[in-house]
């Protein structure tokens, strides 16, 4: 007999809830039980996809993938569209409508034919994914980097970047006045993503923005032209504006070239100066 009491006991421990709180306590256990099943392993490839970005402005860990994950990617922006410079260039004149670029048109189909790098999906940082250059070219891509500051001390100087703080970034010198858009990017022209896939950010004049979006050499940063700085920062930092490009790696030593004609065009916009060696 206490063998089979021991039985009911154990079946009404068992049953489902009686009461409509219970049932729907017991629902959502399930859901939530199944959910987690689902999705974590869908949150864990992510963050390793995050984590595979190296360095960049957040911290490379669990803690910078949440919050880019949960805050930042809302205000993420689509970035290959270049109506906006359109619009701009034909209410300018003078070298803001023509902008600083100088390429042949060689150079503008070089990557043409293999189409766009795929970029990683998360808002920030920016970086590709594909079409990753060799050791080589990467190292080709600073040293040119560096004879650049070395030739242009008169204009520019190396500081750590404000944005991806992990690499120098190529800043106008301290007596280069600044028009509005250098005050924004506080004087930062360009820096390498040089922890990764030596991918660039340089900030262009519309037209510019324009000629290389179109190329298939570029597109923008997520939060380009959105509020998403200032709204994070509670209006102590300047929004990103729309010039604020994505240069995509180059593979080869004439691709190299092309880049430093495109880190040109954004140190003369940024200074207004034509004397860029």
């Amino acid at each position: 007999m206490s063998y089979i009491k021991s039985l009911s006991t154990l079946y009404h421990t068992m049953s489902l809830p009686s009461s409509q709180e219970g049932r729907l306590a017991l629902t959502l256990g399930a859901v939530l039980l199944g959910s987690s099943t689902f999705l974590l392993p869908i949150a864990y490839r992510d963050y390793r996809l995050f984590k595979s970005y190296g360095p960049g402005g957040l911290p490379s860990n669990v803690f910078g993938w949440f919050i880019v994950r949960a805050f930042f990617q809302p205000f993420k922006r689509e970035m290959i569209s270049t109506d906006e410079y359109v619009n701009r260039t034909n209410a300018a004149g003078g070298h803001e409508h023509d902008g600083f670029l100088a390429l042949s048109s060689e150079q503008l189909v070089q990557r043409s034919s293999d189409g766009r790098p795929v970029v990683g999906p998360h808002a920030v940082p920016q970086r590709q994914l594909t079409q990753i250059p060799e050791q080589d070219i990467k190292d080709k891509l600073q040293a040119e980097i560096e004879a650049f500051v070395a030739r242009n001390l008169h204009l520019v100087k190396f500081q750590k970047s404000n944005l991806e703080r992990h690499a120098n970034g190529v800043f106008l010198a301290d007596h280069i006045p600044r028009n509005k858009l250098a005050r924004t990017m506080k004087g930062e022209a360009a820096h390498v993503h040089s922890g990764n896939d030596h991918s660039l950010h340089v900030v262009l004049a519309p037209a510019d923005c324009k000629t290389v979006i179109d190329a298939g050499w570029a597109q923008r940063h997520g939060f380009a032209g959105t509020k998403a700085m200032t709204f994070f920062a509670l209006g102590t930092r300047e929004n990103i504006p729309s010039e604020y490009i994505l240069i995509y790696a180059p593979r080869t030593e004439a691709e190299v070239a092309t880049v430093m004609e495109i880190v040109t065009a954004s140190v003369k916009n940024m200074s207004g100066r034509e004397d860029v060696r």
